[in-house]
């Protein structure tokens, strides 16, 4: 290897290095409910499912039940029990619940805002087996560097196969219109001869897995919730800088490892001013602190600031500008939710 290849070989790897390594922080946003119409529908009953052998419907109440923001719990729920007497009540069945008109009248007698109502399509499971021919080497000659002999068996390979899919409305009890329909679907399938499997499930249990991941994902569109996400920090200042601020980027950079944001800012702020607002890196790492403690309109200053001083694209100033834009959007949306249904 010639010395210019050797120095664009060391280049890169350093290259890779470093940025495989840049520090990063954890930030915490807020996303809206996907069904919107649910800000306003807090109290909601979930009505027994047609052809429910699964327990979908104590499912999504397990849901519900459990769905909290900030320790406060979402949503208020009422009582399968307080459906199935309006029902005697009023001599209805619950298979009656598929009509809207009738769903309605229930949720009034009731006292709930929205009815979450369906039946179970299908839910299938099958358990099978076969054999499978194999193989183990008994003696290995190191001189001729290969097995000699070999020991030959069978295995049982056990498989399970599962389908479960789910027709499920919410409808709107004060207007009786359904605010949200969709089939949801889940499938598993599992052969212990697979190396890549580490258990093969009954079919009570794969049946079990699936709805309880339909029911969990059903109810995570209906409430705002938190997602985390890493965003990497720049930790070198681009321009002329001191020793000395250098060394402050670096005590920036090690409070934020520990969460010290409060700390971090005042010495962010300060270098920006010690460097008259002249470093980009400064400026982007200073938006970084800023929405990580979910301040997102200071963090897009920032970056922007950010963004201006930069003669050159640096990639992650122009993942922040969009990823800040979203994030706001977002949250503004979540905390709209949120107020509507105080």
């Amino acid at each position: 290897m010639n010395n210019y290849f050797k120095i664009s070989f060391l280049s890169l790897v350093s290259t890779l290095f470093i940025t495989g390594c840049a520090q990063k922080v954890q930030i915490r946003a807020i996303n809206p409910a996907q069904v919107s119409e649910m800000a306003v529908k807090k109290k909601v009953a979930v009505s027994q499912f047609q052809h429910d052998n699964i327990g979908f419907s104590g499912k999504i109440e397990a849901e519900i039940a459990r769905q909290r923001l900030d320790n406060k719990r979402y949503f208020t729920l009422v009582s399968r029990k307080d459906i199935s007497k309006v029902l005697q009540e009023q001599k209805l069945q619950s298979s009656e619940l598929v009509d809207e008109k009738t769903t309605s009248r229930v949720g009034k007698l009731i006292g709930a805002q929205a009815i979450i109502s369906g039946e179970v399509a299908s839910a299938n499971a099958e358990s099978s087996h076969y054999y499978q021919n194999r193989q183990r080497c008994i003696h290995y000659d190191k001189e001729k560097g290969e097995c000699t002999r070999y020991k030959y068996y069978r295995v049982r390979c056990n498989t399970t196969q599962a389908t479960v899919s789910v027709n499920i409305n919410i409808v709107d009890v004060q207007t009786g219109s359904i605010i949200y329909g969709d089939t949801l679907s889940r499938e598993y399938s599992a052969d212990s001869c697979d190396f890549a499997t580490f258990n093969v499930l009954s079919k009570g249990q794969a049946l079990n897995r699936l709805a309880s991941s339909i029911a969990k994902d059903f109810v995570y569109k209906l409430t705002p919730n938190y997602i985390y996400f890493d965003v990497s920090l720049l930790d070198s200042i681009e321009i002329e800088a001191t020793s000395e601020q250098k060394e402050h980027l670096a005590n920036a950079l090690e409070y934020i490892k520990y969460a010290r944001y409060d700390k971090a800012k005042q010495i962010l702020e300060a270098l920006m001013n010690a460097l008259d607002g002249q470093s980009y890196v400064v400026a982007y790492d200073y938006g970084v602190v800023n929405e990580a403690t979910g301040k997102f309109e200071a963090a897009e200053e920032l970056y922007n600031m950010a963004d201006e001083l930069s003669v050159a694209p640096v990639e992650e100033i122009n993942t922040a500008l969009k990823r800040i834009v979203n994030l706001i959007q977002k949250k503004e949306e979540a905390t709209a939710q949120l107020q509507a249904g105080q």
